[in-house]
């Protein structure tokens, strides 16, 4: 199991867990003050999403599905953009989260490898396994999560707007992507820079 985390700490650090790690940054900002439970929905989906896929419980999503998937986690965390519920952050995290994980073709170490083959046959190990991969390699945004949560909301009062214009602005240029197919370019493109 600490070999799955490190090889995912290993990952956060090649470009083909961008298609993942993007998303979760665009969660955060879009959500501002709400970024934590924001964020914790967003590995949540990740987290489900990945494993249904991976383990063959699930099929990929269609595009527009998964396009409709990042606009409405754009509109979750954006609207109401004077009064943030927790539970609307936390939606709009999952959706984008299993977004992400529908277009993320992972990085694959030894560890990881072996898992993604064993998986289907795994159970609740397999998602245990798969999680501690995944805590290593969603260690980035898990790191900018803390940091927001530390930053007493006055000082983030003057720079909320950005946040969520770049936040909002990111999900739905991925639900863009997505939805007129230039989705498997960027994948492809981020999985050749790893390699």
């Amino acid at each position: 199991m600490i070999e799955l985390l490190l090889e995912g700490l290993e990952a956060a650090l090649l470009p083909c867990s961008l298609i993942v790690l993007i998303p979760g940054v665009a969660v955060a900002l879009a959500a501002r003050q709400e970024s934590t439970p924001a964020l914790t929905g967003f590995v949540l989906g990740v987290l489900a999403f990945g494993w249904l896929r991976f383990s063959a419980t699930w099929e990929d999503l269609a595009r527009p599905v998964v396009a409709m998937a990042f606009a409405a986690s754009a509109a979750l965390l954006l609207v109401p953009l004077l009064r943030r519920i927790d539970l609307l952050a936390l939606g709009g995290g999952v959706l984008a989260g299993g977004a992400a994980a529908n277009l993320w073709l992972p990085c694959v170490g030894i560890e990881f490898g072996t898992l993604l083959g064993e998986l289907p046959g795994r159970g609740p190990v397999g998602i245990v396994l798969f999680a501690a991969y995944l805590a290593g390699m969603l260690a980035p945004l898990i790191a900018l999560g803390a940091v927001m949560y530390l930053i007493p909301n006055p000082l983030m009062l003057p720079v909320r707007p950005f946040m969520m214009a770049i936040g909002g602005g990111t999900l739905g240029l991925l639900a863009l992507l997505t939805l007129v197919g230039l989705d498997d370019n960027l994948v492809s493109k981020l999985v050749s820079l790893s390699v």
